[in-house]
């Protein structure tokens, strides 16, 4: 992830999206996270094995997951406003599936490829 995707979703979440940011594994989850973090050091994060997050004040959220055997269980559940793919290759037709269930109950749900 570059600062100028992490800007767009820190604006994004500013205005209330809940965001799911899908890494291809567990490193590029905490790049991204270390770029977003780089942008709003003074914001308190949730910094969990398997779950990193960040809330901002306006009820807004990025959650930062990776593609691994466990993915699908923790997307159980989930539901968000937006979904970004950071690299698709290693995205399965029965995961855009699973995602397509976590942004169905927004009204303005999209995955966005990257």
């Amino acid at each position: 992830m570059n600062k100028y995707t992490a800007i767009g979703l820190l604006g994004a979440a500013a205005e209330g999206k809940r965001i799911i940011v899908l890494s291809p594994h567990d490193q590029a989850a905490r790049d991204a996270v270390d770029e977003v973090r780089a942008l709003v050091p003074d914001i308190e994060w949730r910094l969990t094995s398997g779950d990193q997050r960040v809330t901002l004040p306006a009820g807004g959220s990025i959650r930062f997951l990776s593609d691994n055997q466990h993915l699908r269980n923790r997307l159980r559940g989930t539901s968000a406003d937006i979904v970004l793919i950071e690299d698709e290759r290693y995205v399965t037709n029965e995961l855009i599936n699973d995602l397509r269930a976590v942004t169905h109950t927004s009204p303005h749900g999209e995955i966005i490829r990257h």
